[in-house]
Formats: structure tokens, sequence, C-alpha cells
């Protein structure tokens, strides 16, 4: 399959595609890498060669490319090249493994996988999950699928039962997460901006087999009255910066700042959009002179809503 076929085609010459895409996966490293993310020199194909021997997965083409331009080995990333076998097993394994218990503790069942069994549910669930595409690591909890072996596929945040789709796909992912591969430290230095969308980035999220439903599980989180509670934070965190000193257009600015809803106003629909808009306002409020002890302050209403992310 051609670069140009991956990325959707379109009659779009195949040496633009290309070129395209390669541009992209610079973009990402040279972002990263002004984050302060440590960056090794990028995969071969021998060692593409190793990783699918080994591991039985082929990295899709979009992070394919981006791995070839430059390795992320700072915190939180995979290391494909020196992590032992043991520790990239693990990592592979874990979002099934996290779901399992959560499932053998009955704590967690996919609505879409039907009523309950009346016997072990973790062996109903394992069968389930065997038809579920490999996630390859990306970033801490997040991970793209093995499969289909396209570029454009989703990426999904797995962490125990806890399933959301972060990006309709990698573009889209990094567009989301600028902030967070800033080191502790150097928040207030800002992190350049995420590297621009391209003009192939998705505009919905690709349907993967077992993780599309549970992500969709995710997205019922909470119901209206949980979703009343988090508007009434916002309310409570635009006090918090009144009584700061923040004037009342400064305020109704930075609480309405990010995407998902009409203009620039941000809709928060479920407890992941909340810990997004936290994100964004303490990233705002780091540039603008704050400390972060003075952030941690004004947040402290955001606490019982945390997540224990970093």
């Amino acid at each position: 399959m051609t670069m140009a076929e991956d990325i959707g085609g379109g009659g779009v010459p195949k040496r633009r595609a290309c070129f395209s895409f390669a541009a992209y996966a610079k973009a990402v490293i040279d972002h990263l890498r002004a984050s302060g993310v440590a960056i090794a020199g990028g995969l071969d194909d021998s060692e593409f060669l190793a990783i699918k021997t080994t591991y039985g997965f082929d990295f899709p083409p979009d992070l394919r490319s981006i791995l070839r331009e430059g390795l992320p080995i700072g915190s939180g990333f995979p290391n494909w090249r020196f992590a032992s076998p043991q520790q990239l097993e693990i990592l592979l394994r874990l979002p099934v493994s996290g779901l399992l218990h959560e499932v053998s503790r009955k704590d967690f069942w996919c609505t879409a996988w039907g009523s309950k069994p009346t016997g072990d549910e973790t062996v109903a669930a394992t069968r389930i999950l065997e038809r579920a595409p490999v996630l390859v690591p990306i970033y801490r909890q997040f991970y793209i699928p093995s499969v289909p072996s396209l570029a454009g596929n989703p990426v999904f945040y797995v962490r125990g039962g806890d399933v959301r789709c972060a990006g309709f796909d990698l573009a889209d992912f990094f567009q989301r997460e600028s902030g967070r591969f800033v080191p502790k430290g150097r928040e207030h230095q800002g992190d350049g901006g995420a590297p621009p969308a391209p003009v192939w980035a998705a505009k919905e999220a690709r349907r993967v087999e077992v993780w599309t439903e549970l992500a969709a599980e995710r997205e019922t989180w909470g119901g209206p009255e949980k979703l009343r509670g988090l508007e009434g934070w916002l309310g409570e965190m635009g006090s918090r910066l009144r009584a700061g000193g923040w004037g009342e257009e400064e305020v109704r600015e930075m609480l309405m700042m990010g995407s998902g809803g009409e203009g620039n106003r941000t809709v928060v629909r479920d407890r992941e959009s909340l810990i997004w808009h936290v994100r964004l306002l303490s990233l705002a409020l780091l540039r603008a002179g704050w400390s972060p002890e003075d952030v941690a302050d004004s947040m402290e209403c955001a606490r019982p809503g945390d997540d224990g992310r970093k």
C-alpha cells in the first residue's frame, strides 16, 4: 500500500503525499524536542522488523513515520530500542490486563458486551478482548491500535476500566495533548504550541473493534446530575480567580478557553472534559506568571475530580 493510500489518496500526487507525511513526522519530533523530551535517532528498518518478529505487531504507518524520524526516550515514552523485552511486553499487555483486573473485581462490565454472564465474568471478558487489536503504547496510558494497518487510527487513553478516545488520529492527539509533554519545572516557559494539523488529519475517529465500544461506554459517564456538578466547579473556579485579582473579562476569557462548543466556549460534557479544561487553565495561569504553588492553591476545588494523572 502506498503512502498516498494510507493517508486517504484523493488523487493527491504520491510524492506530495509522502512529503507531507514525512514533514509532519519531523514537526512532531521537533515539537517534542522543543518541549524538553529526549529524542534519540530514529528506528531503522531492521529495528522495525525485530520489533515485529518479537512482539507480533506492525506499527501503523503514521506512528512508524514519526519513530523513523526520531525515537522519544523521555519519561513516559516506550523505549523501543533499549527497554527490556519484559518491560515492553508489560506495556503491550497492560491495557487488556488492566481491564480484566477491573472485571475480576466486579468493578467493570461494558454494556456493549451484553448481559453479565452468570459464571466467571473474567473468562467471558477475556474471550471478547481476544478480538481487540493490540494497542501500541505512545506515551504513558495513551495507545494507538496496530490494526487496521493504516494511517489515521484513533488514539485511546486506557487505564483499568477507564477507556476514552484521546484523539481522532495521531495529529489530533498531539493537538489535544500538546502541553502534556512539557517536563515539570518548565511549564511556565510554554511548549511552543502543538504541531500544525496536516491536511490529511482525521475529522472523526475510525471504528476499531472492541476499543471503540469501550470508549463509547466511557462517554456516558456521570449523567445529568454529575454534569451539573462539573459546571458548578467552573463557577467556583471563577470566584477563586476573581478573589485572586483577575478582572471579570479575564475570568470569562479563561473559563471559555479551548474547544468543544460554539465559538471558543468550552462545553463541560463529562469528567474528562473538565480535567482537560483544568489542564488548559493551569497552563494559562503559569504562562501569566503564577507560581506552581499559586496554581495548585487556586485549583484546590478541582482535587476531588482529579484522576491521579500528572
